[in-house]
């Protein structure tokens, strides 16, 4: 199989329908598979691409994880149960058209990573987001860079492909099911030495986000900062906060990380 795309979703029952018929539709006939990770919700999605698509299209499957693993949770969850020779995700909103998704696919050397990007010239974002957020990704997009020394415009963009031999290096090593994921794993990419590609990518701001920009600004921080101190001379500070005032927190993650492999090789 060439091509695995993952989508995570979380209570995405009023927005996945339209991303689902692009992408399905988009890959019919191809050598690819469509892996929905539903993880935590509350509402009609599983049973919605349970009873509205994966009758209409074999190579479109569900994952159901019982637990609020987060993004990052439910896209460990799904690179494991991938077999494409690049596996890539994207938004449940359909922020990245399919069309754009499988150009981004198709660039992708054999090895590395490829992300798309909103902010390269060529990038076409037809629908601008809200100036909250818009100010929100600009920063945090600033800071990853302070961070970590990025040399990349957009670390949050939906669309991100990697190739098999890099998912297989890297998965064990990811562990930020939450906001820090999308870092984590270019973090731990380039760490193994592998190249990260940037491409300019089509983009839309889709109504319906859930997300809090003021609550979320600050959960983002606190997350990429904490994996940046996990990865220099000061992560003695965060395993004394996971040993100590953390560790009910730790607790939580480590339970976390079991519901999301639980049945696959990882578990």
């Amino acid at each position: 199989m060439e091509l695995s795309i993952l989508i995570p979703a979380y209570n995405e029952a009023g927005r996945i329908t339209p991303t689902l018929e692009d992408y399905a539709n988009a890959t019919a006939g191809q050598s690819a598979e469509v892996i929905v990770i539903v993880n935590g919700s509350s509402d009609e999605t599983a049973d919605l691409v349970r009873s509205n698509f994966t009758p209409r299209f074999p190579h479109l499957r569900l994952v159901e994880i019982p637990d609020p693993v987060g993004k990052g949770g439910a896209l460990m969850r799904g690179m494991a149960e991938s077999k494409g020779k690049r596996v890539g995700f994207t938004d449940a909103d359909g922020s990245v058209p399919a069309e754009a998704f499988l150009h981004l696919a198709d660039s992708l050397p054999d090895d590395g990573i490829v992300i798309g990007s909103r902010w390269l010239p060529d990038s076409h974002v037809p629908r601008k987001q809200p100036l909250p957020r818009l100010v929100s990704s600009r920063f945090f997009n600033a800071l990853v860079r302070l961070y970590f020394g990025f040399k990349v415009t957009d670390t949050q963009c939906g669309a991100k492909i990697l190739s098999r031999p890099v998912l297989e290096e890297i998965l064990p090593r990811l562990g930020a099911t939450q906001w820090a994921f999308d870092v984590d794993l270019l973090f731990q990419i380039r760490r193994a030495g592998f190249p990260i590609y940037e491409r300019p990518t089509v983009w839309r701001d889709v109504e319906g986000s859930k997300v809090h920009y003021f609550r979320t600004s600050m959960e983002m921080f606190l997350a990429v900062t904490r994996l940046r101190m996990l990865h220099s001379p000061l992560k003695f500070l965060v395993r004394c906060w996971d040993q100590t005032l953390g560790v009910r927190l730790f607790e939580r993650r480590a339970a976390r990380l079991r519901s999301i492999y639980k049945g696959t090789r990882f578990s």
